[in-house]
């Protein structure tokens, strides 16, 4: 009984969450053509929040006064489950865009969103072509100033909770660009939703901000040692 009352509870959260992001994406798409700056961000911040707020999350965030309002991040959030984005623009402080896979672009409705929007395309491929598509954000970065931008360390979903094993990219980036990493550490996310599974339980997710870490005396060389530092604070959150 209590699985069915879930399932009809998703149900209706996704079919309200995915018309009012279809309205809203439409809104934003318009807005972009004659309005930006803070205009458009109060306009973002508010669709990602009434979003979380018909998933039924209630979102606590703590540590804004490691945010220094006017500087530039390399931004790195735990991957947890398909609504990590709305939490993130609904939650984070200041202004920033995501990097994101580039195949995401080619999808109806969010690609056409998060291109207007200014999102960074990456290729998650190795080789040749995934260093020149990291080289090509470090471009686009270093030319947006006035906006700090988030990776997904794990690259993919965790699949049981736990934090998953981080990739390079998002590291190499910061190298590239020597930007201060500032680490976000999700909680609770899990619980709300999963990988595998379309069930949306409402629930308490806290949004932690915690301090940034510099990359300065780092290199290619020892960017294990980073991974390594910036894993250590997710660690203290996360298993």
């Amino acid at each position: 009984m209590k699985k069915a009352a879930a399932a009809v509870l998703s149900l209706l959260i996704w079919g309200a969450g995915w018309i009012w992001f279809s309205v809203g994406g439409l809104c934003l798409l318009l807005i972009g053509i004659f309005r930006a700056g803070a205009f458009f961000e109060s306009w973002l911040k508010g669709l990602c929040r009434s979003l979380v707020w018909i998933c039924g999350i209630r979102v606590t965030v703590s540590g804004r006064e490691n945010f220094e309002p006017g500087h530039q991040y390399l931004l790195m959030l735990n991957h947890v489950n398909i609504l990590d984005a709305f939490v993130f623009y609904s939650s984070f402080p200041g202004w920033a865009r995501g990097i994101e896979e580039e195949s995401h672009f080619d999808w109806p409705v969010y690609g056409w969103v998060i291109r207007r929007m200014g999102q960074i395309p990456v290729s998650r491929r190795s080789g040749i072509k995934a260093m020149e598509s990291l080289r090509r954000a470090a471009d686009l970065i270093r030319a947006k100033r006035d906006f700090s931008f988030m990776v997904l360390p794990e690259g993919t979903r965790t699949r049981d909770g736990k934090l998953g094993p981080f990739k390079k990219g998002g590291f190499l980036l910061a190298l590239e660009t020597g930007l201060d990493i500032l680490p976000l550490v999700q909680k609770g996310a899990y619980r709300v939703n999963r990988r595998g599974s379309l069930f949306i339980r409402p629930g308490k997710v806290e949004f932690l901000v915690e301090k940034p870490i510099s990359t300065k005396g780092f290199s290619r060389e020892n960017i294990a040692e980073l991974m390594e530092k910036v894993r250590g604070v997710f660690l203290k959150y996360v298993e």
